[in-house]
């Protein structure tokens, strides 16, 4: 389908144009039915996935304050080996007594599968607002907290030469929303933050991150009820639509103010 004129005004301003992974463009298929499947494989039975759910997410939150940005702050700790711990400390958390031999095995096989597409599956218009950002003839980008198996999971899911970067936080060694990450993003380019636009699905690592870095942002994310009155300068709320398909279809018919 041909651009809009207001899409190519939108963006007029901008020579890049970045976006965040998880959430916003790919969006992970029932993690914790993966890790219950896969354990039971390697014959680990009887399992309770809402445990498991807690105990995920208890663990993930630790591991990310004790070793951050997957491990990359600590010594001698590897990307694959905090994600193997991960796996261990759920599973343990839900049951001590399972055998590590087993759980080094779910969590071998549980590194390699989440690089798959079995894993992920596409945010609904993810593939066709990035094909309209490179037809408008800008430089595009990825900046996200994540391991240097972004590059896998983008190519098992299509996306391997749609972008002209990937940039991964593990890699910079600075995660979102520090301003770090976006500058790094421009060395090379000869392209100033007000030129730069980033979209992701969070409040503060992605929208205030990158206007803290002085780029323009745009945030994908349910909307809370409508204000009685028009949104203020400065306010989220009048940079966040509910999905990508609506946030493309407001820059094809809309003036946004940035």
């Amino acid at each position: 389908m041909p651009l809009t004129a207001q899409f190519v005004r939108n963006l007029q301003r901008f020579r890049l144009v970045t976006f965040d992974v998880t959430d916003t463009l790919l969006r992970l298929k029932e993690p914790t039915k993966q890790y219950a499947e896969t354990a039971e494989q390697c014959g680990i039975t009887g399992i309770n996935k809402a445990q498991l759910e807690r105990c995920f997410r208890q663990q993930f939150k630790l591991m990310s304050r004790t070793h951050q940005n997957f491990g990359r702050c600590t010594p001698d700790m590897s990307w694959q080996s905090w994600w193997l711990q991960v796996v261990i400390n759920t599973f343990t958390c839900m049951d001590a007594s399972l055998s590590k031999a087993k759980l080094q095995t779910v969590a071998e096989q549980l590194l390699v599968i989440f690089r798959t597409s079995a894993c992920w599956t596409h945010i609904e218009g993810a593939t066709d607002f990035v094909q309209h950002v490179r037809e408008a003839g800008k430089c595009v980008g990825i900046i996200s907290n994540f391991d240097p198996s972004l590059h896998q999971v983008l190519s098992a899911m299509g996306f391997n030469d749609k972008f002209d970067f990937i940039l991964n936080s593990y890699d910079a060694g600075v995660m979102k929303p520090d301003p770090a990450i976006f500058q790094l993003a421009l060395q090379g380019l000869n392209i100033a933050p007000d030129q730069a636009l980033h979209i992701g699905n969070q409040l503060d690592m992605d929208y205030t991150g990158a206007r803290n870095s002085g780029w323009s942002s745009l945030l994908v994310q349910p909307k809370q009820p409508a204000p009685a009155s028009a949104p203020e300068p400065g306010d989220p709320a009048r940079h966040t639509y509910a999905s990508l398909a609506e946030m493309l279809l407001a820059l094809e018919t809309q003036a946004i103010a940035w």
